[in-house]
């Protein structure tokens, strides 16, 4: 019997799925070895089951003729996607070497209207960033990532916060718009994550290791330790004559390892992360290839706000259809207020349970969705069962609160997947696992994928994504009164250059555009880390972040 997601409505019970068609057949030859899946089920006492097979690398079907599409046709092989004879942006250049010190030193930001005026909660404040040289000249440099904010401080507490929009004017100027949401003495923050330079030398080390900056290994304890290389694309391997397929173009997954000798390529192992790449951005980046993210001056720097219209009046229910502003909320007194709809906030676990009662949630993606697993269960003081084989880092997980009727569950989606190690026996991609569940009123499903794709060219996660998004379609026609929830990606801290924050704000832009339109719901972790102004930028937020992502995950499934 094979073991797949434990449902709420017995501790016992292992429900039956969908069991998706597969026709393919396992081939082998000297060169290539198609083998069964590297995607099994939790636990199995039936033999694996081949994988949609493939012959074709992952680099000779990147494009595809229609967006958002399971079916893959190749227009031209990846590295001739690849080249290019363009730089990133276009600019105007210039004869003098770029200096980010001294353009850091040029950046100022002022009011886009006259000064002296008074400001009401309600009212819209623009802020215009610039550059000047000694002759008063503006620099035009096309194309900076920038980070705007206006916050409130309170000593030793968590303070107000909400982002502003930037708008690039193509021309060496820029705007960042507010919303006035709160009365008091308000300040400005204007951040330089990257100049545009530094985001040339990111988009360069892509296109010059698309596959490599991360290397993967499966490894086998056959008496001793056996390590083989993996990644999306078998030409980077130095070894060549044997390579183990374990891709399922149904799920949107290219995954490749060298064969052992002697060693079957269905045999189980272990997945887990080889090494980084050593790349370096130069002068352009602080230590380890971190981001400059830099506050700029300006005048004013703080405004004070009158008391106005209310910003959260006439809010109304978390349900379907609801359409998400650009600035789509705000802490006061750190606490978060959507301006989407109502959104819940708990004063007891008694309210938790409530709202749970009798539902059954899926995790699904990285480690930033297993944070909400993980508080979850702290919070609704579920009992964790332990699955045979698993670590907690990779999971499987699985958690229930018996009395209320609740079961958490989290599972990781398939490589890439920068783990120390996991059961290849306990991998599946998310599309597989959305195809094999039921649905229902009482299901609620929760996806987030970025952070391990950001050392790859986009195509490979647009892939993974458009899967996804097919295997929600079916899902929610099958099963319309599912709720589907995607929690965007959120700021970090870290290699700019494999997994910073303009790589995962590219993929985030792309998730958002994708889902535009599905009935599903966003939790914006993005807005929500990049408000906040009392905690650092970390991959993993802290614990009252992540509280309040869950507590409006809640808005939804129990609305008010």
């Amino acid at each position: 019997m094979k073991m797949q997601w434990f449902p709420a409505k017995s501790s016992n019970d292992i429900p039956s799925f969908r069991k998706r068609r597969n026709d393919s057949a396992v081939t082998e030859n000297s060169a290539w070895k198609m083998t069964k899946p590297f995607f099994p089920v939790l636990k199995t006492t039936e033999p694996f089951s081949p994988v949609l097979q493939t012959t074709k690398p992952f680099s000779s079907v990147l494009k595809t003729t229609k967006p958002f599409s399971p079916e893959l046709k190749t227009t031209k092989p990846f590295s001739q996607w690849l080249k290019t004879t363009e730089p990133f942006s276009t600019v105007l250049q210039t004869t003098e070497p770029f200096s980010a010190e001294v353009y850091l030193q040029q950046l100022k930001f002022s009011l886009a209207s006259e000064s002296g005026r008074q400001y009401f909660v309600g009212d819209t404040l623009q802020i215009v960033i610039s550059a000047k040289d000694t002759r008063n000249n503006i620099a035009t440099n096309i194309g900076d990532f920038f980070r705007a904010s206006i916050l409130t401080k309170v000593k030793g507490k968590a303070g107000s916060g909400a982002v502003g929009i930037i708008t690039d004017h193509q021309n060496g100027t820029y705007t960042a718009t507010f919303r006035l949401l709160w009365e008091g003495e308000v300040t400005i923050k204007i951040q330089l994550v990257h100049p545009r330079q530094a985001i040339d030398v990111i988009e360069r080390t892509i296109r010059k290791y698309p596959f490599d900056l991360v290397m993967f290994r499966k490894f086998y304890i056959v008496g001793n330790k056996i390590d083989t290389e993996c990644n999306v694309d078998p030409a980077i391997f130095k070894k060549t004559s044997a390579v183990c397929n374990y891709s399922d173009p149904h799920a949107g997954a290219w995954w490749y390892c060298e064969k052992p000798a002697n060693i079957s390529c269905h045999k189980p192992g272990y997945h887990g992360i080889l090494r980084y790449k050593k790349v370096t951005g130069g002068k352009l980046y602080g230590r380890g290839n971190s981001a400059l993210k830099k506050t700029i001056s300006g005048s004013p720097s703080v405004i004070y706000v009158q008391k106005g219209r209310d910003p959260l009046a006439n809010r109304r229910r978390c349900v379907q259809g609801l359409t998400t502003p650009q600035i789509s909320g705000f802490y006061r007194n750190g606490v978060w207020n959507s301006l989407v709809c109502k959104n819940r906030h708990f004063s007891s676990q008694a309210g938790w349970q409530q709202c749970l009662k009798g539902k059954t949630l899926y995790f699904m993606g990285d480690s930033t969705i297993r944070q909400w697993w993980e508080h979850l269960v702290r919070i609704v003081n579920m009992t964790e069962t332990q699955i045979p084989g698993t670590i907690h880092e990779s999971g499987p997980l699985l958690a229930r609160d018996t009395v209320n009727n609740i079961t958490a569950n989290f599972r990781t989606h398939g490589p890439p997947l920068r783990t120390g190690f996991i059961r290849t026996s306990l991998i599946k991609n998310v599309a597989n696992i959305i195809d094999e569940m039921e649905g229902g009123p009482n299901d609620v499903i929760c996806i987030t994928m970025w952070a391990h794709f950001t050392s790859y060219p986009v195509e490979v996660y647009r892939k993974r994504m458009e899967a996804v998004r097919a295997a929600i379609e079916r899902l929610l026609h099958r099963s319309p009164e599912t709720l589907v929830v995607i929690k965007s990606a959120n700021t970090q801290t870290g290699n700019e250059l494999i997994s910073g924050d303009w790589l995962a704000h590219k993929l985030d832009l792309m998730m958002r555009e994708m889902f535009r339109g599905m009935s599903v719901f966003l939790v914006d972790a993005w807005e929500m880390t990049n408000a906040q102004n009392w905690h650092r930028d970390a991959i993993h937020p802290a614990q009252d972040i992540v509280v309040q992502e869950l507590e409006f995950l809640c808005s939804f499934i129990c609305p008010l």
